[in-house]
């Protein structure tokens, strides 16, 4: 074997007997299998496999998505949402969003995160409008649980520079206009998103939304892909809809970690998850990942130390604000939908809640356990006690703005405004109220 210098830093030519040729580099030495001595006394005797016609060198081709499907093999429902979400991606600005974590939109590719989702519409359309990504993006997607949150804001189509307004349209459009191979057999699973305007609304009808979160649960009641087939309840993915299942199993559902035990599994599911796994700290900051006890205190977080604006969330049917998500679900439950799941045994009434239907079956039972220690009388709730022991210490908190009489109990500072003053309105009572001795 002739010798071989070998030099850091640059090639040279490694001859060998069976006219083989590689090129050798001191940090990753390519050389046909055999033995060779290196004039570097460093180096010594090494033993090395070489790849022909540099193979390892090269790059894997990106993945390509399936244009034409055996005859003999049926296409899958994977690959129809593939095909159509390839289409959708490379020839308009339609642009997918990961999440949102209650501050920023993440990128289905890199993860990155934007505030604005007008960021992330440039961000995916610069970096990230070619078919390996997509490809790579659809493979991480579970069949039953596939929802495709798409932004579509400004949509246009990339051909021929047509706005386009709906999901439907585009399917039409780009079918019609430039017989692009799309599958209108499967179940539509791609939420649209119009973002540009002051508040969230929905791309589909005229109802606005405090929150990212609420604004995609609400998306479920336009897509009725999966309906449970006990309360008819519609929703976009096969995987959302049996996890609303959950609720309607009725059982005792023991917690592995305690004693503790619930009525059905998604309960038991949440407790584990925020009490076990978070360790009663559920809600996350999405910048700093400090954790909290309730979204309440995650929101105060978000605007004292990162800047955010504070959330208004607003009842879509009267108006009425509050602080919490919490608050407003109640709310909307109570008032609007007449949520009455607790049933009297001796009547018919119904409440909202088992602490009001226990002060109602005091009426049944007459049982009273709280007396005032003034004049001795008997009580059956610690509430009326406490507006009893008023007429003892003269505290006439309801004033009235027109006369300034005041008065003890609230029903007669009513009963006052309507009979003397002609007052009938409810809104306006309590806001003279609110003003006068405040909240």
């Amino acid at each position: 074997m002739p010798n071989i210098s070998i030099v850091k830093g640059l090639t040279k030519p490694v001859k060998r007997s069976k006219n083989y040729t590689a090129i050798a580099k001191l940090s990753n030495i390519t050389v046909v299998g055999g033995v060779y001595k290196s004039l570097n006394p460093a180096i010594g005797i090494n033993r090395a496999v070489v790849k022909k016609n540099n193979k390892a060198q090269r790059k894997k081709a990106p993945p390509k998505l399936p244009e034409k499907i055996d005859d003999n093999r049926p296409i899958t429902e994977r690959q129809m949402h593939c095909i159509n979400i390839e289409v959708f991606l490379t020839h308009t600005t339609a642009t997918p969003i990961r999440s949102h974590d209650g501050f920023s939109y993440m990128c289905c590719f890199c993860n990155e995160n934007f505030v604005n989702p007008a960021d992330l519409k440039d961000h995916s359309l610069m970096k990230h409008k070619n078919a390996h990504d997509i490809i790579e993006f659809m493979k991480k997607q579970r069949p039953d649980a596939f929802l495709l949150k798409l932004d579509i804001t400004l949509l246009k189509c990339t051909i021929c520079d047509t706005s386009i307004d709906t999901v439907d349209e585009l399917f039409d459009h780009l079918q019609n206009e430039h017989k692009k191979r799309l599958h209108t057999e499967v179940k539509c699973q791609i939420v649209p998103f119009k973002f540009g305007g002051e508040q969230l609304q929905c791309a589909l009808c005229s109802l606005f939304f405090t929150k990212y979160k609420i604004l995609l649960e609400h998306m479920h009641t336009h897509f009725r892909n999966f309906v449970c087939d006990i309360c008819d309840a519609g929703f976009v993915s096969r995987r959302a809809m049996l996890s609303h299942k959950d609720t309607h199993t009725k059982g005792s559902f023991e917690c592995g970690e305690c004693s503790k035990v619930f009525e059905n599994p998604q309960r038991r599911r949440t407790h584990m998850n925020a009490v076990h796994r978070f360790m009663n700290l559920p809600s996350k900051c999405g910048i700093c990942k400090e954790r909290f006890t309730g979204g309440r205190l995650k929101d105060l977080h978000m605007i004292a130390v990162h800047g955010m604006s504070p959330v208004i969330r607003k009842c879509l049917a009267c108006d009425k604000t509050f602080p919490s998500q919490q608050a407003l679900r109640i709310h909307t439950k109570k008032y609007h939908l007449l949520e009455r799941n607790f049933q009297c045994s001796e009547c018919d009434m119904k409440f909202f809640t088992g602490a009001l239907l226990k002060n109602h079956m005091l009426k049944h039972t007459g049982q009273k356990d709280f007396q005032c220690d003034v004049c001795l009388k008997w009580f059956g709730r610690k509430c009326v006690l406490t507006e009893h022991m008023r007429i003892h210490m003269n505290d006439r908190r309801f004033v009235c703005m027109h006369c300034g009489r005041g008065f003890v109990q609230k029903c007669s500072w009513r009963g006052h405004l309507r009979t003397v003053h002609g007052e009938i309105d409810d809104g306006v009572m309590t806001n003279q109220h609110d003003a006068s001795y405040g909240p």
